[in-house]
């Protein structure tokens, strides 16, 4: 059920922030609202649609959200979903004949973590005072839901923030913050093992701390990991980081099982 119904004066100053990441919440005030699985399932779409600065037609949003029934039947269910939205708080959602849309004022959790994931990936901008946290950078979309239409999307936002973490990791190395920097390289690795720009990035760190036998270290596991999962190499670009005693054979051509020429 949703929360009782403020008075009017707060309704209408009440923040509302919708929450993508880890799971699906809606706050309104202090106040955490239950909608119920068909009105998650709106705002959510609606959420994750409105970067593209794009209103979704009403026909359109219901054959995407109720894609396995009659088009009467999902037009229905839409309006419904809407109706219980509008239940919580009048102010989530603005919808007409022809489109439905997010409220300017409802604050996303993902706009916040990609506009962070933004200006560290924006080398000459500023960051904001909170841009070194990488909380707001790990958590997944909608753990668990299961929609088509997430899973593009899903991926896109991961992609994004793991090439944001790197280029923290990049950016801290750079100011000494070596402790930081390694602990965003691994967030990095954590979210994709085999993407050789967060391994890179580990093993800038090691280097600029001194630390020659971890950063070979990290190189080894790394060639052995990439040729067990996918019968492949590093870049001699990522080799090439470290110094490797004379006589050895390069790295990419003897771990993993691959044999030297």
């Amino acid at each position: 059920m949703a929360h009782p119904p403020w008075p009017d004066s707060a309704t209408r100053s009440a923040p509302m922030l919708v929450h993508l990441l880890n799971d699906f919440r809606l706050d309104v005030g202090h106040h955490e609202v239950v909608l119920p699985t068909h009105a998650q399932r709106v705002v959510a779409f609606l959420a994750l649609s409105r970067p593209s600065g794009m209103t979704p037609h009403r026909t359109a949003l219901a054959e995407q959200l109720w894609c396995d029934g009659p088009r009467p039947r999902a037009q229905a269910s839409l309006r419904t979903a809407i109706w219980r939205i509008r239940q919580a708080d009048d102010r989530l959602v603005h919808a007409d004949r022809g489109h439905v849309y997010l409220s300017a004022f409802v604050e996303v959790d993902v706009e916040h973590s990609l506009s962070q994931a933004g200006r560290l990936l924006n080398e000459d901008g500023d960051l904001a005072p909170d841009d070194t946290a990488t909380t707001g950078l790990v958590a997944d979309l909608l753990p668990g839901w299961e929609e088509e239409w997430l899973i593009v999307e899903r991926e896109r936002i991961r992609q994004v923030r793991i090439h944001a973490l790197v280029a923290l990791s990049h950016r801290l190395r750079r100011l000494g913050r070596f402790v930081p920097a390694l602990n965003a390289a691994y967030t990095a690795i954590t979210a994709e093992p085999l993407q050789e720009s967060a391994r890179a990035a580990l093993v800038d760190v090691h280097l600029a701390e001194g630390n020659v036998v971890e950063a070979r270290r990290q190189v080894d596991q790394y060639a052995r990991l990439l040729w067990d999962e996918m019968q492949m190499v590093p870049s001699d670009a990522l080799v090439g980081r470290v110094p490797w005693p004379a006589g050895e054979p390069v790295v990419a051509k003897h771990l993993g099982g691959v044999p030297s020429d």
